[in-house]
């Protein structure tokens, strides 16, 4: 086989393994060219999808473009995402755009702060500090919240699914949103038990 006939192969297999893992839990799939599509429980399959699951080898390098593709459609349905790791296994996740409406500093808040990548949240009145204490970039105040909610990990070029998987689990220890800040957008990805 060729290189590309092989990754194609394994596009497919992880495909596979996700259609399987769903079907044993006893949700109803199908199979489309970009993804499976994913049936909640007693949802009829003759309507919309509930969910457009996108799948992801662990070990790759991030890339969003599918995900903002789908996000962008703004359909109701849910865009997960299945990482897959070495051993067939899959964790999923469910991806969403945040917006981040208008807030206020609290009197005795500041940001401590300076990064060109948080402008928006600044000037919008968000408190951020460092997140490191969480293991990632920035921790996010709005005027009502005494723990932050949110936590904020900048992507770049070189990271993986993995680190994407890591983020989560920490947030979702510690009752917090993780938002990830990828070339102008904002992704909050959730753990979801299919």
């Amino acid at each position: 086989m060729e290189s590309k006939e092989i990754e194609k192969f394994s596009e497919k297999n992880l495909s596979y393994v996700v259609y399987k893992d769903l079907k044993e839990r006893g949700l109803v799939v199908k199979v489309v060219d970009y993804g499976l599509r994913l049936y909640d429980r007693q949802i009829s399959v003759k309507g919309p999808a509930s969910a457009i699951i996108l799948i992801k080898k662990f070990e790759n390098i991030i890339d969003f473009s599918d995900i903002i593709a789908e996000l962008g459609k703004g359909l109701e349905r849910r865009v997960q995402i299945s990482i897959v790791d070495s051993e067939n296994s899959a964790v999923y996740y469910v991806a969403k755009f945040v917006s981040w409406p208008q807030t206020k500093l609290k009197d005795d808040a500041k940001s401590s702060v300076d990064d060109v990548n948080m402008k928006e949240l600044i000037d919008k009145g968000y408190q951020i500090n460092s997140g490191l204490k969480f293991g990632t970039h920035y921790r996010v105040y709005n005027y009502e919240s005494k723990h932050a909610p949110w936590l904020i990990q900048k992507i770049d070029d070189s990271m993986s699914w993995l680190d994407v998987t890591r983020m989560v689990r920490v947030g979702h220890g510690v009752n917090k949103t993780i938002v990830l800040a990828y070339k102008g957008y904002w992704i909050s990805f959730d753990w979801i038990k299919p």
